[in-house]
């Protein structure tokens, strides 16, 4: 009984420890752009993506640029948007640029919110 215990341990120890390495599949460090297709920005809520495999959330730090109704240029040497990326919003008109923000990782999530940073009708 002796053996048995510490053998039933280190199993178990092995196992827990194989779980915390596996990869989590509801985050990303990077998403290809050719996935994308559709995108969403909201200063309160962030940056969102849709792909074939659901929505994704960008957990950057909070971006006020995100408020604006522009479009988003991304800065990177791969074809891919990934966490430290640099992104900015611009008026796909004037060109005029509202900020930039630095990506964070991607985490799923069901929907993006509703749009809170447009105006409601009455």
């Amino acid at each position: 009984m002796r053996i048995i215990i510490p053998a039933l341990l280190v199993a178990l120890g092995i196992a827990a420890s194989a779980a915390a390495a596996a990869p989590d599949p509801t985050v990303k460090t990077c998403i290809a752009n050719r996935d994308i297709s559709a995108k969403r920005l909201s200063a309160g809520d962030g940056y969102f993506v849709q792909t074939s495999q659901g929505w994704w959330r960008n957990t950057g730090a909070a971006c006020p640029a995100f408020a604006k109704d522009g479009a988003l240029i991304t800065r990177s040497t791969s074809d891919r948007q990934c966490r430290g990326d640099q992104v900015s919003v611009v008026d796909p008109f004037s060109r005029i640029e509202y900020g930039g923000c630095v990506l964070g990782s991607w985490e799923r999530v069901a929907a993006p919110p509703p749009r809170s940073d447009k105006p409601q009708p009455k």
